[in-house]
């Protein structure tokens, strides 16, 4: 056995840019992280980046291990698996969750104390990504009380930061804009940062192929946030489970060479808006309530129909969900892969999951 290694960690909250700092740049004696914020903040963003991180820093590469609460009840045992066993690809695994209620926090919250009481460091990480959490919140407590893991809260940027942000991350892209169309996008993806990374990955995968600087005209066609609507009619009767209306789409819509990764991208942002949307059921928000407090909102007269996709595609499913995009994902962004054969073959199987959890309510 290794002699015991020293684990502490020099400050177990952090908040703001302090936050922002460590998920770009972690430093050591930190095995678990939860990562937390109100509507607006870039959780989704920054764990991603501490996600990235910590798989580069460890010798060997950690492997992402994608789990759900209702998973890791039924097998408490393999949260401690990830962390301190290699896995298939020889290294031990950085654990990623995503809960919406602090009930589903107690297989990590155990696995965390058996962390402070083991006498040598997990190779391993522990990710918990989590919406808004008060001071008073025992999981927040919780992290912000060990030696070995941290609190991370982060808070939705100030205008003058968000602008910055955007326009750094367009030229990182290499995406142009015209003056007015620069800032009709600001002003739009003001109304949910959280929304801004993906919206501003499809406006770089559209301007590959443009001749010059994207126009207003593309900002408002590609850029859509007044509605439920993914902007992808492909998205929406997906996960509806419309698998008739969804296949002659795709037959028409693929052969025009719809951009595939857009397409995931789309059904991805809907994803996290359903999950944004379980949060805010599982505080005691109910009914059409749930849709004022999403952004984009969800009207009077679209609830319904939302509530609808909400039954159909609870947390743990949506989270199975969002790693079968991952791996299709990869697939596509490989060389001289079949894009729209496998992108038409995800929607179909999600429309097939979601058919069947329609009439299994029936």
């Amino acid at each position: 056995m290794r002699a015991p290694t020293a684990l502490s960690a020099t400050n177990v909250k952090k908040t703001g840019r302090q936050a922002e700092s460590f998920c770009s740049a972690p430093t050591g004696g930190v095995y678990a992280a939860l990562v937390f914020g109100k509507p607006g903040a870039p959780v989704a963003e920054l764990s991603e980046q501490l996600a990235s991180a910590w798989m580069k820093q460890a010798t060997p590469a950690l492997d992402r291990h994608r789990t759900s609460p209702e998973d890791a009840k039924q097998d408490p045992g393999s949260v401690l698996d990830a962390l301190f066993s290699e896995s298939l690809f020889g290294g031990a695994s950085l654990l990623q969750v995503t809960i919406s209620r602090e009930t589903e926090a107690k297989p990590f919250l155990d696995a965390l104390t058996d962390i402070e009481n083991a006498s040598d460091a997990p190779a391993g990480r522990m990710l918990i990504v989590a919406g808004d959490l008060s001071p008073r919140s025992k999981l927040r407590k919780t992290f912000e009380g060990h030696d070995k893991a941290i609190a991370l809260q982060l808070f939705e940027r100030t205008e003058r930061e968000f602008e910055a942000w955007v326009k750094e991350n367009l030229r990182e892209k290499q995406v142009q804009l015209e003056p007015d169309a620069e800032t009709a996008l600001l002003q739009t993806l003001l109304e949910d940062q959280s929304l801004a990374p993906g919206e501003i990955e499809k406006l770089s995968l559209y301007a590959v192929d443009s001749e010059g600087p994207l126009t207003l005209e593309d900002v408002k066609n590609l850029v859509i946030l007044e509605d439920q609507s993914t902007g992808f009619d492909l998205v929406d009767l997906s996960l509806d489970g419309r698998l008739k209306e969804l296949s002659e789409l795709l037959a028409d819509q693929m052969k025009e060479g719809a951009n595939a990764i857009s397409v995931l991208i789309g059904l991805l942002n809907q994803l996290k808006r359903l999950l944004r949307a379980h949060e805010l059921s599982a505080n005691g928000i109910q009914g059409a309530r749930i849709g004022e407090r999403l952004a984009p909102r969800i009207y009077d007269r679209q609830w319904p129909a939302f509530e609808r996709r909400m039954q159909k595609w609870p947390p743990d499913r949506i989270l199975t969900l969002m790693s079968r995009i991952e791996a299709v994902d990869t697939q596509c962004r490989q060389a001289a892969s079949p894009q729209e054969a496998l992108v038409s073959k995800l929607l179909i199987e999600v429309a097939q999951v979601a058919g069947h959890a329609g009439r299994a309510r029936n």
